[in-house]
């Protein structure tokens, strides 16, 4: 099932592996205000994604079956997940802010950044739980797809040349490039899938929606990193 999501968005995934944000990083042309931007702005997005997460364990809790061998193992995987962005995802930003000496602390969410985490939220809070499982999909299968991609495209760089890109740029990469997030993302893709099984038409197809409009707001995500989107003014 995981599959036929990813089959459908496959034309703006593969847009987004050529995202400008994103070769820039891999080349070591973007700008470190649009990497500063965008770290304190995933910052803020993975906080609300935790909480996605544990909101879909309680809702994992209440709706899956007591006669599924794999209920709970699967909320445990999905708590685990949760605890682990605090663990090395936001702790990756929070090396990011004390080499930089910022204080990120009291950011305030971007339009984009605003949009996919209500979006994500409003899935998992009112939707039945497998389609919270697919909306919060892209931000784990896409990133380590991209992470890959990427990782392929400085190796074939690096062994051009012999300036290097920031190391906070190589950090990124390495995170989501890495075995242990490969490791996270596929356990998750495997739960999407048991999910998928007693999932009636329906709700399949809300979660190929949700997916897909998800990878639209990953793609959206990084253009406002690139572009240094802010809220308007709102003056006369």
């Amino acid at each position: 099932m995981a599959q036929s999501l990813w089959d459908a968005a496959a034309d703006l995934i593969k847009v987004t592996e050529s995202h400008p944000f994103l070769v820039a990083m891999v080349e070591g042309t973007l700008s470190q205000d649009s990497f500063r931007y965008y770290a304190i702005q995933d910052a803020l997005f993975l906080t609300d994604f935790a909480t996605c997460l544990e909101l879909l364990a309680a809702k994992m809790k209440e709706e899956m079956s007591d006669d599924d061998s794999t209920k709970d193992a699967s909320i445990q995987r999905v708590k685990d997940l949760a605890v682990g962005i605090e663990e090395a995802e936001k702790e990756l930003h929070r090396s990011f802010f004390a080499q930089w000496d910022i204080d990120a602390s009291n950011a305030t969410s971007m339009p984009n950044t605003l949009l996919y985490t209500s979006y994500m939220l409003r899935v998992v809070s009112t939707r039945p739980y497998a389609e919270g499982l697919a909306v919060l999909l892209p931000c784990f299968w896409v990133y380590m797809h991209i992470g890959n991609c990427m990782l392929k495209l400085r190796e074939e760089l690096d062994s051009k040349r012999t300036d290097r890109r920031p190391a906070q740029f190589d950090a990124w990469i390495d995170m989501y490039s890495g075995e242990e997030f490969e490791t996270e993302v596929k356990d998750y893709i495997a739960i999407v899938d048991k999910a998928a099984v007693s999932a009636d038409e329906e709700t399949l197809k809300k979660m190929k929606e949700h997916f897909t409009m998800c990878c639209k707001l990953e793609y959206m995500f990084w253009t406002q990193a690139q572009t240094l989107m802010t809220w308007p003014d709102f003056q006369e």
